[in-house]
């Protein structure tokens, strides 16, 4: 399976709400690179969808452009949702839910090993996300 069709799979269990789908996409030492943190394996997978999916239940994931070399792809898309849930903070604290909705676009950039996801870096502008939550100023 090649890193296109595992995006596309990973999008869909993403946006279907399958975070066992979507850790069994990804390598046993997997690392996932967030602006807030990094973390590795299934584990760490598992603890990416908490600190990025729980909040949103309602969130969705929209491909608005993918290039790929054939074991790296980049997308540029949108993640879209309403902050419902509490928000896990780097210090271990969470933040109380806003009910504010986001709409912030990320760039991600995947790597395939043996037909799985081996690493995944995504980033996104923290200010205008914090600033859609109405946790900053405008």
């Amino acid at each position: 399976m090649g890193i296109t069709e595992l995006n596309d799979l990973a999008t869909d269990a993403w946006n279907r709400h399958d975070r066992d789908a979507y850790v069994a996409l990804y390598t046993e030492d997997c690392e996932i690179v967030t602006p807030d943190a990094t973390v590795t394996g299934h584990d760490g997978a598992r603890e990416f969808w908490r600190q990025n999916a729980d909040p949103f239940p309602d969130n969705r994931i929209t491909a608005r452009k993918v290039v790929t070399d054939g074991t790296t792809l980049v997308e540029e898309s949108l993640f879209e949702g309403t902050n419902t849930g509490p928000s896990p903070m780097p210090d271990g604290s969470e933040m109380p839910a806003t009910g504010k909705a986001v709409a912030v676009p990320y760039v991600g950039l995947h790597t395939a090993r043996d037909e799985l996801i081996a690493s995944s870096h995504f980033y996104w502008d923290q200010l205008s996300f914090l600033q859609q939550l109405g946790v900053l100023p405008d």
